[in-house]
């Protein structure tokens, strides 16, 4: 155990506050809870470099735990985001950790790519402009635009990590 994979730990127990949260109509709280959770997700990584500890559980579970955040999120704000939203973020999700399960089935850990940073952010965004929504901060079109742009991002980074993990798992035989 190190204070990156902490942090990565932390980041997926902090789901259960920000779910229930939300599900009670705690907005405000839930919004506040979810940005120090987003938060960890850079704390990891920048301990893992600038110590140097960077570790196959890390790798694994810094992918882990966002996931975990945002599909749990996401699934208790149905009530605002569309659900073929969601089911894409989920179906995205659960096909590339399938890859990289073949992947690891083989002896190999597959790092986090960009396109993989960038869908997260972009997940991360449409949470956070749902909290938005709800506290009066942020009007519909506004959040519909970031959704439909995640969206976009969460398929080309499905499409992207499909591509390397079949050339990789045809490269590896």
């Amino acid at each position: 155990m190190n204070l990156a994979n902490f942090f990565s730990i932390l980041r997926a127990v902090l789901t259960i506050p920000v779910v229930w949260f939300y599900m009670e109509g705690w907005y405000a709280l839930a919004f506040f809870v979810f940005l120090f959770a987003a938060f960890t997700d850079y704390l990891d990584g920048f301990f893992a470099r600038r110590r140097n500890q960077i570790t196959d559980f890390g790798k694994v579970f810094d992918q882990v735990a966002d996931k975990i955040l945002v599909i749990s999120t996401a699934v208790s704000m149905m009530d605002i985001l569309p659900i073929w939203y969601v089911l894409t973020v989920f179906a995205r999700d659960t096909f590339v950790n399938g890859l990289r399960i073949l992947a690891a089935s083989r002896g190999n850990v597959v790092p986090a790519r960009w396109t993989g940073k960038m869908k997260t952010v972009s997940q991360f965004v449409v949470l956070i402009g749902v909290f938005l929504l709800k506290l009066g901060f942020l009007e519909p079109p506004i959040l519909q635009s970031l959704v439909i742009i995640s969206f976009a991002v969460t398929i080309l980074s499905g499409i992207t990590y499909t591509m390397d993990l079949a050339r990789f798992m045809n490269m590896e035989g």
